[in-house]
């Protein structure tokens, strides 16, 4: 059993992010027990408010998954007052993340120098599509603008070479993971040395940064990796086949022990010398999944996942929510709607199960009042900013 406090416990955070990856990146500290006090806008607030919304949820399904557990405050950053309502926020604070374009604060009169001013052990970690600085800077984009960059769509091909579609957030997630780890090497340095920490994360750098194995085939031949390659298609024993229910199955015996295991299993021993014939490798591939489309895929589960094969289910994330592994590891958890409903979701950190249980998005602006109070902020104060418009209270 895990004793003692979270590890972040006692860290704040203040979160100018938005969308996407910032988002992530900040509910990763929170899970860890940082403070994340979310400013938002006094408009709609971060726009992944709405987004993802479905039918019988009182608010976004995006925001509860992205923003639970944190804290939200409603300020008018274009305002003077609201400036220096954030400064004095950020004075007390451990960290600011921000995903502004390159520019924006120093436009807000919240730029480096500030910022210091108020807090000289600050650590500050921005995120931008291609960074603060290069000719690419100004340039809006999103994640699949930083995976085209990046290269990684070059390797996204279906089986006549035509590009395809990720199907996962690439940069988004990997900028978001870059920023948390940014975070904990910048607390290290400002408790070490007492002095600010500044991170400039880059979206299509963190995903070009996720591209490891297929590098070293540049490193190794100057040229970039065939389409597929090993690990994405080119060989039958590392594959995804349809059984006969139209369901589907992972089989990934890339060492000749599970893969001819495997064979025997299936009566089809002679198969496994066939294995790394690379002339035969659409044979053996049509072979499989001929074999594959006899038997619905829980036959082939019980004939085989038990053994060492390395064959498995590939999983609807419905499905994936109710398998009985992250059920018993406690990797799947609640998260709650602000009606109450709760509904179930992977924890964002799996090894971390103290927090991130049944925790709800916060309303637009709901910590406003509580928040500036802490920094002195009067009820009479609070009242004229928000006639003024500079701060908007939860509704």
């Amino acid at each position: 059993m895990i004793h003692g406090e979270l590890p972040l416990s006692g860290v704040t955070v203040i979160d100018l992010s938005r969308l996407f990856p910032g988002s992530y990146g900040t509910l990763l500290l929170s899970v860890l027990g940082a403070t994340v006090i979310k400013v938002e806008d006094t408009g709609a607030g971060d726009g992944i408010r709405e987004m993802l919304k479905f039918e019988g949820n009182p608010e976004s399904a995006g925001h509860l998954m992205l923003n639970r557990g944190k804290q939200s405050i409603s300020v008018n950053l274009k305002d003077p007052r609201g400036q220096r309502l954030l400064l004095q926020l950020i004075s007390d604070a451990d960290v600011l993340v921000d995903s502004f374009r390159p520019g924006v604060l120093d436009r807000l009169g919240l730029g480096q120098a500030a910022l210091l001013e108020v807090n000289p052990s600050l650590v500050h970690v921005s995120i931008t599509a291609f960074g603060q600085t290069g000719e690419y800077r100004d340039r809006p984009a999103h994640d699949l603008n930083s995976v085209g960059y990046a290269g990684l769509l070059g390797l996204a091909r279906d089986r006549d070479g035509g590009a395809t579609m990720p199907r996962l957030q690439n940069a988004d997630l990997s900028a978001g993971l870059h920023a948390a780890l940014a975070v904990f090497a910048g607390l290290r340095v400002a408790g070490r040395d007492g002095l600010p920490f500044r991170a400039d994360v880059a979206m299509n750098e963190t995903a070009a940064s996720l591209l490891a194995l297929q590098n070293a085939t540049v490193a190794g031949t100057g040229q970039s990796p065939p389409v597929p390659d090993y690990l994405t298609g080119a060989i039958a024993c590392y594959s995804i086949y349809e059984a006969a229910d139209g369901e589907c199955l992972t089989v990934a015996g890339l060492e000749p022990k599970f893969f001819t295991r495997m064979c025997e299993l299936m009566g089809r021993a002679d198969l496994a010398i066939r294995q790394y014939d690379v002339a035969g490798q659409d044979e053996l591939r049509d072979e499989l999944a001929a074999i594959f489309k006899s038997q619905p895929r829980r036959h082939w589960l019980d004939l085989l996942a038990g053994e060492d094969t390395c064959v498995g289910p590939a999983l609807s994330l419905t499905d994936a929510l109710a398998e009985p592994q992250p059920r018993q590891r406690g990797s799947v958890t609640d998260a709650e709607f602000s009606d109450g409903q709760r509904v179930p979701a992977f924890r964002v950190i799996p090894w971390e199960k103290r927090t991130d249980n049944g925790e709800r998005a916060p309303q637009l602006g709901e910590h406003t009042s509580s928040v500036l109070a802490e920094i002195g902020v009067t009820p009479e104060q609070f009242e004229q900013l928000i006639a003024s418009g500079v701060v908007r209270p939860h509704s």
